[in-house]
């Protein structure tokens, strides 16, 4: 078990009162707010005497970075500020960064797309295949679409764009309204995309916390990621390699949970990943499997 309410020493620092000290022992401590008559609660896990060990210890810190470790069994909530998102990228970079020679991609295999619309910043579009039950980010396209035209014209360049099966896509796509570069009416920002043929366009899904819950699995086992990058999509590496999370400041992480979240700067190839990831078959099998819900894409 965990603290039921973040420590006493967090709510109130800064104040112009401590709270009263009402029981401490090993790994349990209980204060009152003299102001609101909270009790407050800290159980430590070394309350438990059989969790005392450095033998359980290790044992705890097992697939754990030593700042999750802190967050989780420590009672710290700063722990995780600034921490890098996924560390996994560097330390184990030899297994997931693919250099060349290339592995060879079947026109058999199965294709998909995520991408991530951006004007002033850079749009990103990335395709995914599958060997093996095993992810592959194969190919790159990352600038800014200043001309729906142009810039659709450049997607279809994609060696692999006509087995494409769909693009996992920003959803704020379906929602934005422009003027069509070719009637000149007000039309959705995927409208205009559809209007250029790229018509395998699906809502992707927005839910970071599972996306880097998906992360973590398909990367948990170091000898055999489930998720490898080719060299030749450098703007996703260095977006995984760069990716921290968000800062809170001391007040709001003694007043609310901290939920985990990726600084939103230099992220457009992970939201495109993000689109996708959400939005993929399963891995788990080892067989490829698609979702319910792409079934008119896959004829």
């Amino acid at each position: 078990m965990h603290d039921i309410l973040p420590p006493a020493k967090s709510c109130c620092e800064n104040l112009d009162y401590m709270p009263q000290l009402l029981h401490e022992e090993q790994g349990l401590k209980i204060v009152k707010n003299d102001r609101n008559r909270f009790c407050v609660v800290t159980l430590h896990y070394t309350a438990d005497p059989s969790k005392r060990s450095e033998a359980w210890k290790k044992e705890a810190m097992a697939g754990l970075s030593p700042a999750r470790f802190a967050k989780e069994y420590e009672i710290d909530y700063e722990a995780m500020f600034g921490e890098k998102v996924f560390p996994e990228i560097v330390t184990n970079s030899s297994k997931i960064i693919i250099k060349s020679p290339y592995p060879e991609f079947s026109k058999y295999l199965p294709y998909w797309g995520g991408f991530d619309y951006g004007i002033r910043n850079p749009s990103s579009f990335h395709v995914y295949t599958m060997i093996d039950g095993c992810l592959f980010a194969i190919w790159e396209m990352y600038e800014q679409c200043k001309n729906i035209l142009e810039f659709t014209a450049a997607m279809k360049t994609c060696p692999y764009w006509d087995r494409i099966k769909f693009i996992a896509a920003d959803p704020s796509m379906w929602q934005n309204r422009t003027h069509s570069a070719k009637t000149g009416m007000m039309m959705s920002v995927v409208d205009q995309f559809i209007e250029q043929g790229i018509s395998k366009l699906v809502p992707g899904n927005n839910d970071e916390i599972a996306w880097i819950s998906t992360m973590r699995q398909l990367w948990g086992n170091s000898d055999d990621p489930l998720f490898r990058i080719l060299e030749t999509c450098p703007m996703m590496i260095r977006e995984f390699e760069t990716a921290v999370f968000v800062n809170m400041t001391e007040g709001a992480a003694a007043t609310r949970n901290y939920r985990e979240a990726i600084v939103d700067k230099d992220n457009h190839a992970l939201d495109d990943c993000k689109y996708f990831m959400n939005s993929r078959p399963s891995y788990e099998s080892k067989k490829i499997q698609y979702p319910n819900m792409w079934k008119r894409w896959m004829k």
